[in-house]
């Protein structure tokens, strides 16, 4: 399994990815990834750059990478805005048992 962003992607998925940005023309991103894959790598190094491609290229698709776009899309406004992220818990109770108080960045693409 490849990590892109801190999220797993299996064989197929990271292809799929590498198609993507290849058709939205973000080539340099797309060899990144495929020789990640190719030389049986763990994590795919991305710049900011990178991200944005990745994000740009799923964010006009329907896809199963939904994962790896919330991830990136959070990082990406994180950056932009200086602050630190906050720490993720894992699960789909995570997601459920979120405290009232607790702040969320949210923004609609």
């Amino acid at each position: 399994m490849l990590i892109v962003a801190g999220i797993r992607l299996s064989r197929d998925e990271a292809l799929a990815l590498s198609s993507m940005l290849t058709r939205d023309g973000f080539d340099r991103t797309a060899r990144a990834v495929l020789e990640a894959l190719t030389n049986g790598e763990q994590f795919v190094a991305l710049t900011v750059d990178d991200r944005e491609d990745v994000l740009a290229a799923l964010s006009r698709r329907t896809t199963v990478l939904v994962e790896l776009r919330r991830t990136l899309f959070d990082e990406l406004n994180w950056r932009r805005e200086g602050l630190k992220p906050p720490r993720r818990p894992q699960g789909i109770e995570a997601a459920t048992s979120r405290r009232d108080r607790e702040r969320v960045n949210v923004a609609w693409v």
